[in-house]
């Protein structure tokens, strides 16, 4: 939802260490998106308790040079090889692109750049974001018609045999749509299950109409038309485990439709992978947002939901 602003942000070297106040007994890989903020990855292992298994991040992606050798990517995870990297892979870059361009493998040299970068940087374990959240406004990959949908799954099945031509990956990549609702199945986007090892979903507790208590925002989370249950009805379909690259808490107290503070978010979000198919989650840390908002559940917005995170996990 909101990683875009990350691309232009180069990111300090740090360090991952392996804590076990809370040792977890959880099925799935669990991380977090820390980013920009004051605080990286390192102090949110420390602050919850436990380890951190994988690491969102996002490219700098003004051009294609910047996405084919992303060189601040490599100096801030260079050390950091216990962390499995969830990494937003933009369809093209702000410099100018197209769909119809990424259906027609116009720009799958750059996408065996890429690959090769990052086998050859240790990372041919990445887990790999490609065109994520297609189904907003954020991202100019959206997808709101039945031929952009057909052209982002073409362009999707182009860059994924492009980086596994390169020799020596071994890659994940998650298909990731955002808990939204566009008018657009995102199924019609969908590349085929050849081409995707994962199916995301970005959740944050935002309701649908203001003054909703938090099981009323779970409810419309889990019900709504392309929200939790869909996701994992249509993964169960298709034989896939579920991720969710993004979720997290929403302090916005002027829009009326934030959780704010709800430590019930958590508990359901924590019963919700546990009782799913789920491969990795990684909490969105950070305190800068889209239009102002927050999400930082290791800060002071959120005492008692940050409570009940760091008891589960």
């Amino acid at each position: 939802m909101v990683g875009f602003v990350i691309a232009t942000v180069v990111r300090l070297h740090r360090h991952v260490h392996h804590y076990s106040r809370n040792a977890s007994h959880q099925s799935w890989q669990s991380g977090v998106f820390a980013g920009y903020t004051p605080v990286p990855d390192e102090a949110f292992a420390k602050w919850r308790g436990s380890a951190i298994a994988t690491a969102t991040d996002f490219m700098s992606s003004g051009t294609w040079i910047q996405i084919e050798h992303p060189v601040a990517l490599y100096l801030a995870w260079r050390t950091d090889r216990a962390v499995r990297l969830v990494l937003s892979v933009p369809m093209w870059p702000a410099a100018g692109g197209s769909l119809d361009r990424v259906a027609a493998g116009t720009y799958d040299p750059y996408y065996r750049q890429l690959a090769s970068a990052l086998v050859g940087d240790g990372r041919a374990d990445t887990i790999v974001r490609l065109g994520w959240e297609f189904n907003t406004t954020f991202f100019r990959w959206q997808v709101h018609t039945p031929a952009e949908a057909r052209q982002y799954a073409e362009g999707w099945r182009q860059a994924v045999r492009s980086m596994r031509s390169v020799a020596g990956q071994h890659f994940r990549f998650v298909w990731n749509p955002d808990l939204a609702d566009s008018g657009l199945d995102p199924a019609t986007a969908y590349p085929g299950d050849r081409y995707v090892d994962e199916i995301g979903l970005d959740v944050y507790d935002r309701g649908l109409t203001p003054g909703q208590s938090s099981a009323q925002r779970w409810d419309s989370l889990v019900q709504q038309r392309f929200g939790l249950q869909w996701q994992a009805r249509f993964a169960a379909t298709h034989r896939k485990p579920i991720a969710f690259p993004e979720w997290g808490l929403v302090h916005d107290p002027g829009s009326g439709t934030a959780g704010e503070d709800d430590p019930g978010f958590i508990r359901r979000m924590h019963d919700w992978f546990d009782s799913h198919n789920t491969a990795f989650e990684n909490y969105f840390n950070s305190d800068a947002g889209a239009g102002g908002a927050s999400f930082a559940i290791s800060g002071t917005s959120f005492p008692h939901a940050a409570r009940v995170y760091r008891q589960l996990f």
